[in-house]
């Protein structure tokens, strides 16, 4: 399995360079190779965990979770309400059709950034909108949220409010405490597909 989410990676870094340097095709709908390349420099397809974080607690009707892990990892720990893209459907009919879906932010996430990054970078090539990446992937979230983090003596109001939202988001992901919310844990597993169905929908491939 291992082997080949690293060779998926290879796949879609080398997918990713060539839309950048190749020159633009005769097609409207594919972004100019420059405003894709500024894009990419000013940083601005990154969101934070904390910004995933109370976007899911909120229940943001806006938020669309695109989890790009092995299938096994996404079954046995995985963001609220995301979808689980199968190597092999990412440039399908149906993922293209998910991307491209309105009124809606994609948010990218894997293990780490470099999934995620290779995904952002082949579909912004073609002019896809409102797509985002989760900044240091399910590494960083689980170590920023899941985690218990202790303030230090010179602790600001700020840093202290930020680790006060972050115990409540422990709280909220795992029903410690006295929150009541079901344990991320024991949530039935969303169904490995690209495009949500009613729950007797079968699960598509995994990695």
């Amino acid at each position: 399995m291992e082997r080949k989410y690293t060779i998926l990676s290879i796949l879609l870094i080398v997918m990713a360079l060539g839309l950048v340097i190749l020159p633009k095709k005769d097609d409207k709908k594919e972004m100019d190779s420059k405003i894709l390349l500024s894009m990419i420099a000013e940083k601005s397809r990154y969101l934070n965990e904390d910004q995933v974080t109370h976007r899911i607690i909120e229940n943001d009707p806006t938020l669309l979770l695109i989890d790009l892990r092995p299938a096994d990892q996404y079954k046995k720990f995985a963001l609220p309400g995301s979808i689980n893209l199968s190597p092999d459907s990412l440039l399908s009919k149906s993922t293209i059709e998910l991307f491209k879906q309105p009124g809606k932010d994609k948010i990218l996430y894997a293990e780490s950034d470099q999934i995620s990054q290779n995904v952002w970078l082949v579909f912004s090539r073609y002019a896809v909108s409102r797509m985002y990446v989760m900044k240091g992937g399910m590494t960083e979230w689980s170590n920023t949220i899941l985690k218990e983090q202790i303030p230090s003596a010179t602790a600001s109001t700020a840093d202290l409010d930020l680790i006060s939202f972050r115990k409540a988001a422990r709280q909220y992901f795992t029903g410690e405490g006295s929150v009541t919310s079901t344990p991320i844990s024991s949530r039935p597993a969303e169904k490995i597909q690209v495009v949500r169905k009613a729950p007797a929908a079968t699960s598509g491939g995994g990695c």
